[in-house]
């Protein structure tokens, strides 16, 4: 029992009256006699050191005392006196209880009997001191205990671990509402039974906490396991406890398991003392969980698992699986998700450099949803991949399907760029376009573009270079069949020559990758038999034949999946001829077909509308039409590229009329030199935001968009040979709505009369750098919205520099933000310089005079920018040579 302390707490000036006191004198007044105190302390019977059990009523708790009266006697008086009892709180007062001081005579006291009341004092205990002796001291305080009959009780606090026990070779089943991890138990209820009186005690939903830690009771180094702890402290009655059953519950505090017969568990509870005590969960054998666990390491083994190194991005260098931990934890590994029921859901083991084949335990992994086994990006050539988005869940991946590999589409596929002028005219006003996506990106003009030649650089690569291995797969059993859950499948850079035919039972199969696997050298004809397809990248295999990849992709487009189908890559293979069935894919959204040997292509007709269809990189001369003129339905495209090709003409596949305006046409570096129908007149027009025509063979300014109504916002005529822009081309119904030019590169030595303002009102960005002006063209300056003009690198026919006219008056534009004149022949520019015009180029003039005392204090505070040499003669602004 618990040791009770009540200090009596009073003082009590006893009168003469009631009191003689403890002297043997009659008639003496004590009133100058000294006093003392006294105070009594209240303790459990059972935590105190007596000898035996006062004959009382007993107490369930010591906080039920309020006040005790006592009863003292001395020399023949008695004195009764009641007194508070105190304590910080009910816990510790079972600990003690402290009465108030009580003031008495000095002397000799005999405690006759003491009585408890509770707080609406009601009688509840009567007491005999074991020790009814105390003395009363001048000045002193008498401190006394006091013994209370009180039921004695200690404290427990339970610990959740793990009983691995019924691990054998004959896994036994649990007999529970379903298979659960240990790691759900976010509730335990428990019952305890005292072995003396049977009595059954129960503690109810006691919340526990998960952690993963080093097994203290393991001699393994490092080796891990998990335990819940129990924060709640719990109490007891004293005596002999064994543990009669458990139930678990998850964190919606739903019944995970009843179990009345857990493995034998006796803890004793004494007075006034804490029990640690641990409780055995049973884990079972038999579990699904733990299956797949043990199919993983299976997995590991069998692909060389001890000598995997990771080497990539998601986590630390060197990283390998680990199984020196308790088997329930051995899905908790790099690379692997599991289900909230601890099944395996997810499987990542690109950059883990495994090898081997990939054993039949796949198909104990019934809950899979992704495995990937390689991936397009596994140098991590894109740091962050959008079309695996693998920081997105499963459910936003698949919402956002289409726009991601849109995304991706853009990475890999860079656009035609404008130039730098250009783009920094569209950014003056917030625009965006396709062809200054690497200017947002910070690339500069001349990582862009070759300055002596005006052609675009590939600025980053975008593949794994065919035939680089990145892991050793050789292998897939057949049994991978059993996954009827998967969804994902990812090979790539692997050793794999074939793929097994039970692949065609995974009826829940939408995304599959089969990428890079030049010892695949037949093309894998499972494809065509998966039923749910709707994503497939079957890129860089340049080791089938072009009857074997035109046979498969044939195959795909009259197969199950045929009108599921939404996203297929066939970049960089051997394809020759695009098959007339592709004409079947009525859900394409997304069509890569670039980097092949495509020669021949089918009109894919009416009811196939790709968003983004990509063929750059081919041997293509046209794109026919079907019997209604179409090579496609037009209404939902984004992107049609086609660039570097062997197109001379632009093909008559679009419309000025469509009611849809497409994002971006590229036909740059083919061989074009004029529009199909543009000599019969039935060029049917275009309705398009970019057009891109770099690197042709344009000898004129394509006057046909004009005449045709066509509505093109960006034009990109880059490095053609155009040495005319004929009247008229400005003057058409849409002419209006141009917003910018790129003219750089060509022959140009005027501009027409009508590229005037009224014509042209919205042009924000003209750059007709690199051409061949000797006089300075005027009438541009004339659009009020013109915020960039550019007029760089003018030369004569034989390489020589002829611009030299500066444009006086030029400060009066008020809209103009950038003007580059820079490689030309300036001399003296005797002229106002505007602040206003805040990118000036005027570099490489070499016999310049510049008066830079205008904007000199503009340019130091860092709100001008003058690109100049400091070789040149710069006036009235000496830090600019410094």
């Amino acid at each position: 029992m618990k040791l009770l302390k009540i200090f009596v707490a009073a003082i009590l000036a006893l009168a003469a009256a009631l009191t003689g006191g403890c002297s043997d004198d009659d008639g003496i007044d004590n009133r100058d006699l000294d006093y003392g105190y006294v105070q009594f302390k209240l303790y459990k019977q059972a935590s105190y050191d007596a000898v035996s059990r006062a004959q009382k009523p007993q107490l369930d708790y010591l906080y039920e005392a309020a006040k005790v009266q006592v009863s003292l006697g001395c020399n023949g008086t008695t004195v009764t006196q009641t007194l508070t009892l105190s304590a910080s709180d009910k816990e510790s007062a079972e600990f003690g209880l402290r009465s108030e001081k009580l003031r008495l005579l000095t002397g000799q006291y005999q405690i006759i009997t003491f009585s408890l009341y509770n707080a609406n004092d009601e009688l509840i205990y009567n007491g005999m001191p074991l020790d009814d002796r105390l003395v009363v001291e001048a000045g002193g305080l008498q401190v006394h205990d006091l013994t209370v009959d009180v039921e004695p009780r200690g404290k427990v606090r339970f610990t959740i671990r793990k009983d691995l026990s019924d691990f054998t070779e004959t896994p036994v089943t649990r007999a529970a509402n379903r298979q659960y991890t240990f790691d759900e138990i976010a509730f335990i209820s428990l019952t305890v039974k005292q072995g003396e009186t049977n009595e059954q005690t129960t503690f109810k939903m006691l919340p526990t906490k998960f952690s993963i830690h080093f097994d203290e009771d393991d001699d393994t180094f490092g080796y891990q396991t998990s335990s819940l702890e129990c924060d709640t402290l719990l109490s007891l009655k004293a005596g002999s406890y064994k543990m009669m059953r458990y139930e678990t519950y998850d964190k919606n505090k739903l019944l995970l398991e009843n179990n009345k017969r857990p493995k034998n568990l006796d803890f004793v509870i004494e007075d006034n003392k804490t029990t640690e005590t641990k409780v055995g969960v049973t884990l079972y054998e038999a579990d699904e969980y733990i299956r797949d666990y043990y199919a993983l390491y299976e997995i590991w083994k069998a692909l060389d698992g001890p000598n995997w190194y990771f080497s990539g991005e998601n986590y630390p260098e060197g990283t390998n699986w680990d199984f020196n931990k308790d088997p329930d934890l051995w899905g908790i590994q790099p690379g692997v998700e599991v289900h909230s029921n601890g099944r395996v859901a997810k499987i990542t083991l690109s950059d883990f450099g495994f090898r081997g084949h990939l054993p039949a335990a796949i198909g104990q992994l019934t809950q899979l949803i992704e495995l990937y086994l390689g991936s397009h990006n596994d140098a991590n050539l894109l740091e962050y991949d959008p079309s695996i988005a693998p920081d997105k869940s499963l459910s936003e991946r698949k919402r956002t399907r289409m726009e991601r590999n849109k995304e991706f589409l853009r990475l890999i596929h860079t656009p035609t760029q404008t130039s730098e002028p250009i783009a920094r005219a569209l950014k003056e006003h917030n625009l965006t376009i396709p062809g200054i996506s690497l200017y947002e990106e910070n690339y500069t003009e001349d990582e862009i573009i070759d300055r002596k030649t005006g052609l675009q650089k590939r600025i980053r690569p975008y593949d794994v270079v065919h035939g680089k291995l990145t892991n050793g797969l050789k292998s897939i059993d057949p049994a991978i069949g059993k996954l009827e859950n998967l969804e994902y499948l990812f090979v790539a850079n692997g050793e794999l020559e074939t793929l097994p035919d039970e692949l065609a039972n995974l009826k829940s199969l939408t995304d599959v990758e089969v990428y890079n696997c030049p010892k695949m050298t037949q093309f894998p004809m499972v494809l065509a038999k998966l039923p749910e397809m709707i994503s497939l990248n079957i890129s860089n295999n340049s080791q089938w034949s072009a009857e074997e990849v035109y046979k498969g992709l044939n195959a795909i487009a009259n197969g199950p999946a045929k009108e599921k189908l939404q996203i297929l890559y066939v970049r960089d293979n051997n394809l020759r001829e695009v098959p007339e069935s592709f004409r079947n894919l009525k859900k394409i959204g997304l069509l890569d077909l670039a980097q092949n040997q495509i020669g021949t292509i089918h009109p894919f007709g009416k009811e196939v509308a790709p968003a983004q269809l990509y063929l750059d990189n081919n041997k293509l001369t046209s794109l026919p039409a079907d019997g209604n003129g179409l090579f496609c339905t037009m209404d939902d495209v984004e992107t049609f590229s086609a660039t570097y090709n062997k197109f001379t003409k632009f093909p008559n596949i679009f419309s000025a009329k469509s009611k849809f305006t497409i994002k971006s046409v590229d036909f740059s570096y083919n061989e074009i030199d004029g529009f199909e129908g543009e000599e019969d007149g039935t060029f049917k027009g275009l309705n398009i935001e970019q057009l891109s025509l770099a690197a042709n063979k344009f000898t004129k300014f394509p006057k046909c968009l004009g005449t045709t109504g066509s509505l093109v916002a960006y034009i990109i005529l880059r490095g053609n040979m155009i040495d005319e822009i004929p009247e008229g081309s400005f003057s058409g119904k849409y002419s209006t709505s141009m917003t910018s030019l790129d003219l750089t590169y060509n022959k140009l030595s005027k501009l027409p009369k009508d590229f005037t303002a009224e014509q042209l009102p919205y042009l924000y960005g003209l750059d007709v750098s690199y051409n061949a002006f000797d006089k300075f063209p005027w009438s541009p300056l004339n659009c009020a919205g013109l915020t960039v003009y550019a007029i760089r690198g003018q030369r004569d026919a034989q390489g020589n520099r002829c611009l030299r006219e500066w444009p006086t008056g030029l400060y009066q534009h008020t809209g103009l933000r950038g003007f580059y004149i820079g490689s030309n022949d300036l001399r003296k520019i005797d002229d106002t310089i505007s602040h206003l015009i805040y990118h000036l180029d005027i570099s490489d003039n070499p016999n310049i005079t510049f008066d830079a005392s205008a904007i000199c204090y503009y340019w130091q505070q860092g709100a001008y920018n003058l690109i100049y040499d400091k070789t040149q003669n710069i006036l009235n602004c000496d830090k600019m040579l410094e």
